[in-house]
């Protein structure tokens, strides 16, 4: 019975660890059938309006092998194409997708779009921002978004800068080309090569000038990635500035908050598995501590059968030789009350398997406790063999009481 107790409950292990094994390893699972890599997160590059035409390669890698097929989407004019679009890959191998643009037939500024890797098992997306800048740049700047907007809420604004300057200041002439008054205009991209938003301001700048600007995003945006671009634009020239950020959906404020710059839903979803971890962890300890005490009283009940035996040894050769009984009838006795210890420690196992069953751990050793002490306090007459005196039996019982050092 103990065996198959034993065996249910290592079934029992074996399933709440293959369940959180499970847990951990089948989204890393799902993910490794995915069969497109790549190691360009972004395709972004500024070139001068020309008659040429450009070539740039993004980087695919294939897990599974097979035929990935490859195609430029967003750009609202034709100019930028894909020179091979369909890519057959071999198992764990690693191919370029070329791209052209003709630089002659898109129009000065930015232009976004994406090239879209189709494979077997996943669809991978990868932003291209495309910036277009006259012959001569008499005006360009650095756009910068602070950090903390770059991960934008639906309908908040972000708050940007722009440094504007003079690219002929301290060059081909001293002064530049003084106070002069230039275009700048403000956009907002999808990957999908729409302008969502618009706007337009003009400045003087003399040398250099710091812009601010504020850019309200309405509630509805898509969640996703974006482009930010700046086009500087004086008489023939024209500059660009882009950068990339993130519209996010506004976590609902929860019971708990772990603060600015730390991801809730992460530290909830980690604070979960650590309460299930201490969960299982309890209950195995559980497990194991009821385990423990019926494997003491066993161990228990073995040695006070060990000891009573041989304190019954001791009588039957004390009775033999003052011949007191005969050798059968001693024999008998000795059978007898080795009986009678065998049935009280397998009704001591099965009251201690009732209170293990119902959860009772602390009421079980007490038990155990409890019958410790009177095994280690046997009663000599319990146990007297063979028509032993009083004395003959306290003798024998001290002598016994002095090896097991009780």
């Amino acid at each position: 019975m103990s065996k198959i107790v034993h065996n249910k409950m290592k079934k029992g292990r074996f399933c709440i660890v293959f369940l959180f094994l499970a847990i951990i390893f089948i989204p890393i699972f799902l993910g490794a059938l995915n069969s497109i890599e790549t190691k360009n997160l972004l395709l972004k590059f500024s070139v001068k309006k020309s008659d040429s035409e450009i070539s740039k390669n993004i980087t695919l890698r294939s897990e599974t092998g097979g035929l990935v097929g490859v195609a430029v989407k967003g750009f609202e004019k034709e100019g930028v194409s894909v020179k091979q679009p369909e890519i057959i890959f071999d198992k764990e191998g690693e191919k370029n997708a070329e791209l052209v643009f003709n630089v002659s037939a898109i129009e000065e500024g930015v232009h976004v779009g994406h090239l879209e890797a189709t494979g077997e098992n996943n669809v991978l997306i990868i932003p291209i921002v495309f910036e277009v800048e006259s012959r001569d740049v008499l005006f360009d700047g650095n756009l910068e978004i602070p950090s903390k907007y770059s991960n934008l809420v639906q309908g908040e604004s972000m708050i940007l800068q722009l440094n504007i300057f003079d690219l002929l200041s301290g060059g081909g002439t001293k002064t530049g080309l003084g106070s002069s008054s230039v275009e700048i205009t403000y956009k907002v991209h999808d990957l999908g090569g729409n302008v969502l938003i618009s706007e337009n301001e003009n400045f003087v700048v003399d040398e250099k000038v710091l812009v601010t600007k504020t850019i309200d995003f309405p509630k509805d945006i898509e969640v996703g990635q974006y482009v930010l671009s700046a086009t500087i634009k004086y008489k023939s020239s024209t500059g660009t500035a882009t950068e990339m950020f993130r519209i996010v959906k506004k976590e609902k404020q929860g019971i708990i908050n772990f603060g600015d710059g730390v991801n809730n839903t992460l530290m909830i979803l980690i604070f979960i598995a650590f309460i299930f971890v201490v969960l299982i962890l309890f209950f195995v300890y559980i497990i194991r501590d009821r385990d423990k005490l019926l494997i003491e009283l066993r161990e228990f009940n073995d040695e006070e059968l060990k000891r009573n035996k041989s304190l019954l040894n001791e009588q039957m050769k004390f009775a033999r030789l003052r011949k007191r009984k005969t050798q059968s009838e001693l024999a008998k006795e000795y059978r007898t009350k080795i009986k009678r210890i065998k049935k009280i420690q397998k009704e001591r196992i099965r009251e201690a398997k009732k209170l293990r069953d119902k959860g009772k751990i602390n009421e079980m050793k007490k038990k155990i406790t409890d019958w410790k002490k009177r095994g280690y306090n046997t009663s000599m007459m319990e146990l007297k063999l063979g028509s032993l005196s009083h004395t003959e039996m306290k003798s024998l019982v001290d002598k016994w009481r002095k090896k097991y050092r009780y």
